[in-house]
């Protein structure tokens, strides 16, 4: 009878162990402890045609190299990891060893002493291969090594890129020597291009310098260097010696962050601010932080100076109580006229008014309403009443209950009394006030006004003599809001989707503006060759359609680009602050074929976006608490911003972003804290790093956030207090600068709601800014809403200093993912939040998931190898060891989006323990407790209980959660904490492991060709501390849009000018000239839903090679009966579906 054997292929990530540590093992030749095998090894005698050596080798095949500690027993580790990861202790390896194949014996367990690499020194051998080999203990003092051949197929997954890596070493200390011998420091950036340059130069087309190559898509070495650079170190120290070794400038800047030296500290490590800002925020629970720099006489010089050329407060005292305000004669309320500002009770709550009488710290005088009379009426029986623009005082507005610094002033609103039917009558008249237009707080009138407040948008802008009359009046006037060929975003009365058109012609008709149309496609839904096209990619076609205002979303950037041409900023960045770009249209050849060809120029009709290769005159940046850099790299790629100073206190952070400059002479750093800055410019002592007073026209900030953050348990803590007072030391810098603009980033948790308001940072924030007289605006952002593809919500605080226009909110350019709630920040006295998430009827774009953003990334199954080569920082930040590896193989990956809770209480409605897949004794495996945890020294503050609801194994817990791939990425925090009850969904939806570096990377928006420094865990943190590129980016296009506004009012710049014909012609006049020579007119009703965007349809979102527009090649011809029909079939494929109506040129109107 026969028998059939069963085999069971384990894929290669399911071992960790080596196979000969597994039960049973029954190796295929004699197992001997190592002496003896050296023994019987020696015995063997060599051929005779083996030269005669300084050393004996012998051949080690199907061999294993492990660690074994007791927080990872028995795991193998790859080569480039020995002697670099001392917390893994000795390493062993398994294997055979012989002499030329012959005589294999097999030997465990050898402890290893070093592992030699030849080539080192000699270009014209273009590989370490085949010369690696290990030295064992036993042999340290001998010269007896094991040259090491094919592995174990188990350890194949670690050694084979390991070789990669050892690789890179040969050619990078090679680089080094070349570089001392030609008296060159070798600094980080040299491997940004020139170190490939000399790769190809000295190794030209050797095959395996070719296939070493090919595995590295791109010439930038930098990222591979740093996270290897470990074993570069040991290599090069080895090689070089440590004197040739640190004569390169790279170690400074990457090894021992020594590049850039940190800035001696003050002994007080209060928070250092001006006068005037620890006058607005001493009260606060961070009060005591704070400390009181005199400004010297020179920088105070230099500062008085700079407020009166930007029209700025100038220092004073705060007003400690309620301005007195005196009643008016019944003789000077009867002459009350157009222009006067008079005082009425307020509305009591009983009146029905949404107004709630709230008062704000030392300002108590809030039951008088202040009003601008614009129109006086004269009633039948002579009584006099008052059509009104109602003035709001601070305690009306963002400033809420804090502290704002002057009792006189008042801010023009945009609220007026026409509409209502009850009027001020002249009996309600409380008193007739003098209001200086344009004053400051040193006024001698009873008050005075600079600033209007848009209630709507939650901003203040520069009073203007035309906000002194609302729109009923007529007084204000009215330009068209677009013009002919301006670029909008298009939407149908069913929303979901809007596309980008540009605006030929509009005509008036019943009263209503109807705006005429051409479509701008998307490539990848119209070229069948480009499908692959990015999403933002445009094709400019022949089609019109018509639409009313209400289906305009807003405006977008559309700008040409010849084909194959290299995108810059921010047009590459796949749609985000609506920038579009095209190089083809859409045309029907003599074969009546639909192609889409090159365009040789722009249309000229067309107002195209603005040219970022355009010089304009550029804002000095100086970047506070820039962390990496991402969020001033952002900003920078908006067109308007040039960072000139930056300032951390962390020393790899700052490292890291000086490695990211094209040139970093043009950055000066400040390494050190905020608080040291301000003190050396407050007594004059300024320097590279300190800029003088006058020089920083834009400051930005994301201050530190664990002070206001939901995921710090405490935050009375005296270190939370300090970061809290940060925002005080932000209040300061721009009250000792006053720069044009500024930008400060921070989380919601930073504002209150109910609880607290009277301890309300943010706003306290608010009245220091604006009470120095700039304009300001504040709102709430969803990073995913930018293009991100993550879970991040934060607060942005945008000013600007009077004259200069105040950048608008950032266009929301990609959906909310289904399920989106509206969401309000803080509470106004008229109930409504003080800022709320925007939800837009239609949006450009899709929101882009984790799965699509990550597409590109090849598989890392748990992540042990550490490397993968195409890209370096796709590996993990935690040690995984075997007690967290073990719990993340129990948490399921289908249905997606598993966690512990649901894997041990259910996903049913109610949470029942043992409900779920998991088993009690896998359960236990979780049961980390509160006592172990103790044991092992964890702070008893940062432990959670295990039995709360939101602790580690509670069930509302998150903890060991896997991500959503067709959902965003949760926030990005500092690091990967899976046994987080609060923020622990990090591990990925279909390996073992948590993200990566790389894929938190994505989520963050920073670029692939960036590098990160330090360690991994130094590197997610980075990442973390980061404000989403995406983001900045949008902020930085706002604020290049304000500033260009700004330049052409005062006659210093002004955008390319256009050819075109004048919008909204009172007749049809324009509409007839335009329709006569175009072709058919397409209405289009989009009455279809958005599919399901598919991942992977363009290349990757970080992509280190510039983004280009795709040459045409030869297409599939598509053939059409008429060239609007061709037109029409042309756009079927879209994400949402077009029924068309085909209309010929309107016939003029009778009457006209």
């Amino acid at each position: 009878m026969e028998t059939s054997s069963v085999s069971v292929e384990l894929p290669e990530c399911a071992l960790l162990t080596p196979r000969s540590w597994h039960e049973p093992f029954e190796p295929d030749y004699p197992t001997m402890p190592e002496p003896q095998a050296l023994a019987r090894l020696a015995s063997v005698q060599r051929g005779p045609e083996k030269p005669a050596s300084d050393f004996i080798e012998y051949d080690l095949d199907d061999f294993a190299v492990y660690c074994d500690t007791q927080t990872y027993p028995c795991e193998m580790r790859p080569l480039h990891h020995l002697d670099t990861k001392l917390q893994l202790g000795i390493f062993f390896f398994d294997g055979v060893l012989s002499v030329g194949g012959q005589s294999k014996i097999f030997v465990k367990r050898v402890p290893i002493f070093a592992m030699p690499i030849d080539n080192y020194g000699d270009v014209s051998k273009h590989t370490v291969q085949g010369h690696v080999w290990l030295q064992s203990a036993v042999n340290r003092h001998r010269n007896i090594y094991y040259r090491l051949g094919s592995p174990a197929k188990e350890y194949s997954r670690f050694y084979y890129p390991s070789l990669w890596v050892a690789d890179l070493a040969k050619h990078f200390v090679d680089f080094l020597r070349v570089m001392q011998d030609h008296k060159r420091k070798a600094s980080m950036r040299l491997f940004c291009t020139t170190f490939f340059t000399w790769l190809k130069r000295t190794h030209k087309n050797a095959p395996a310098f070719l296939a070493w190559l090919k595995q590295h898509p791109r010439h930038d070495f930098r990222t591979s260097v740093v996270a290897n650079l470990p074993f570069l170190h040991k290599e090069a120290i080895g090689v070089l010696g440590p004197e040739s070794t640190y004569f390169h400038t790279i170690w400074s800047e990457a090894w021992s962050f020594s590049r850039y030296k940190a800035q001696p500290a003050a002994a007080s490590p209060r928070t250092v601010v001006t006068q005037y800002t620890y006058d607005c925020f001493e009260h606060l629970p961070f009060g005591d932080q704070l400390e009181v720099v005199p400004i010297s006489a020179r920088t105070e010089s230099h500062r008085k100076k700079l407020i009166r050329k930007h029209h700025l407060e100038l220092p004073s005292a705060l007003h400690e109580s309620a301005k007195s305000v005196s009643n008016a004669a019944d003789a000077r309320i009867k002459s009350i006229k157009p222009g006067d500002t008079i005082s009425t009770h307020r509305d009591g709550e009983q009146s029905g008014t949404m107004w709630k009488r709230e008062v704000s710290r030392g300002f108590n005088d809030v039951d008088r309403w202040f009003a601008l009379v614009q129109t006086v009426h004269t009633l039948r029986n002579g009584r006099r009443v008052f059509d009104v623009i109602w003035y709001y005082r601070p305690v009306d507005t963002l400033c809420g209950l804090m502290k704002y610094p002057w009792n006189n002033e008042l801010f023009l609103s945009d609220h007026c009394s026409c509409p209502e039917s009850h009027k001020i009558g002249e009996g309600e008249v409380l008193g007739v006030h003098h209001v200086e237009f344009g004053g400051t707080s040193a006024t001698s009138a009873d008050f005075f006004c600079r600033q209007t407040y848009v209630h709507e948008e939650r901003k203040w802008v520069t009073l203007n003599t035309q906000h002194k009359w609302c729109e009923h009046t007529g007084q204000q006037s009215r330009t068209p809001q677009y013009r002919a060929g301006d670029t909008l975003l298009v939407t149908d009365a069913e929303g979901g989707v809007s596309e980008p058109c540009e605006l030929v012609a509009s005509y008036k008709a019943l009263s209503e503006t109807i705006y005429q149309l051409r479509r701008l496609l998307r490539r990848s839904q119209v070229d069948p060759q480009a499908q692959n096209a990015r999403p933002n990619e445009l094709v400019y076609s022949e089609l019109l359609m018509e639409c009313k205002a209400n289906c305009i979303v807003g405006r977008c950037y559309v700008r040409f680009f010849a084909a194959g041409a290299t995108i810059p900023p921010p047009y590459d960045r796949d749609g985000v602050g609506g920038c579009f770009y095209f190089s083809h249209r859409q045309a029907v050849d003599q074969d009546n074929v639909l192609r889409c060809v090159p365009l040789d120029k722009a249309p000229a009709t067309m107002r195209q976006g603005y040219d970022p290769e355009t010089e304009m005159p550029k804002l000095r940046g100086i970047d506070l608490f820039c962390g990496g850099g991402n969020f001033g790299r952002g900003l920078e790629e908006g067109g308007a911003v040039k960072m000139h100073w930056a300032n951390d206190y962390d020393g790899k952070a700052m490292h890291t972003y000086m490695a990211n400059l094209p040139d970093p002479e043009a950055v000066a750093p400040f390494l050190g804290s905020i608080d040291d800055l301000q003190r050396r410019a407050m007594t004059g002592n300024f320097s590279r790093g300190v800029p003088a007073i006058g020089d920083v026209d834009f400051v930005s900030a994301g201050s530190p956030c664990p002070g206001f953050s939901r995921l710090t348990n405490d935050k009375t803590t005296d270190r939370q207090r300090k970061n809290q007072s940060l925002v005080a030391a932000f209040a300061s810098f721009v009250d000792l600068y006053r720069p044009k603009y500024g930008l400060l980033e921070n989380v919601p948790g930073i504002v209150h709601k109910h609880l607290n308001r009277d301890q309300d940072v943010f706003s306290q924030l608010i009245c220091a800014v604006v009470g120095l007289g700039y304009q300001t605006q504040f709102f709430f952002l969803d990073a995913s809403s930018c293009g991100s593809p993550q879970r991040r919500s934060r607060v942005f605080l945008v000013f600007a200093a009077p004259g200069y226009k105040l950048p608008g909110r950032p266009l929301m350019t990609h959906s909310h993912p289904p399920g989106t709630k509206p969401q309000g920040l803080g509470i106004l006295p008229t109930g409504e939040p003080m800022a709320e998430r925007e939800m837009p009827r239609a949006t450009p774009f899709e929101f882009v998931s984790a799965i699509q953003a990550t597409s590109d990334l090849p598989p890392i199954l748990d992540g042990k190898p550490d490397i993968c080569v195409p890209f370096p920082d796709h590996r993990v930040s935690l040690g995984i060891t075997h007690r967290l590896r073990t719990r993340i193989q129990l948490v399921p990956n289908q249905p997606w989006g598993m966690n512990f809770a649901q894997a041990w209480f259910g996903t049913g409605p109610k949470r029942i323990p043992g409900a779920g897949i998991l088993r009690p004794a896998e359960y236990a495996v979780f049961a980390h407790s509160r006592r172990r945890a103790l044991a092992e020294g964890q702070d008893a503050s940062k432990v959670e209980d295990r039995h709360s609801r939101v602790g580690p194994t509670g069930e509302t817990s998150n903890a060991y959660g896997r991500l959503y791939p067709h959902r965003l990425m949760e926030t990005i925090v500092t690091g990967p904490h899976p046994g987080d009850g609060k923020n622990g969904r990090s591990l990925h939806w279909r390996e073992d492991r948590i993200i990566s570096i790389m894929e938190a990377r994505r989520a963050q928006g920073i670029r692939d060709d960036e590098v990160l420094l330090g360690s991994p865990a130094t590197q997610f943190k980075i990442v973390g501390n980061s404000v989403a590129r995406e983001v900045a980016v949008a902020l930085g296009i706002v604020f290049r849009q304000a500033w260009a506004e700004s330049l052409e009012a005062s006659g210093r710049f002004a955008e390319e000018p256009v050819e075109l014909v004048d919008a909204e012609e009172s007749a049809d006049d324009a509409a007839e000239a335009v329709l006569a020579t175009e072709p058919p007119v397409v209405m289009v009703d989009d009455a279809s839903t958005p599919s399901e965007p598919t991942p992977g349809l363009w290349s990757s979102r970080g992509s280190l090679t510039p983004a280009t527009t795709m040459p045409y090649p030869s297409p599939t011809p598509i053939r059409a009966g008429t060239r609007a029909a061709t037109a029409a079939a042309a756009v079927v494929k879209r994400q949402a579906s077009l029924s068309v109506e085909i209309r010929g040129p309107k016939r003029r109107r009778s009457g006209r």
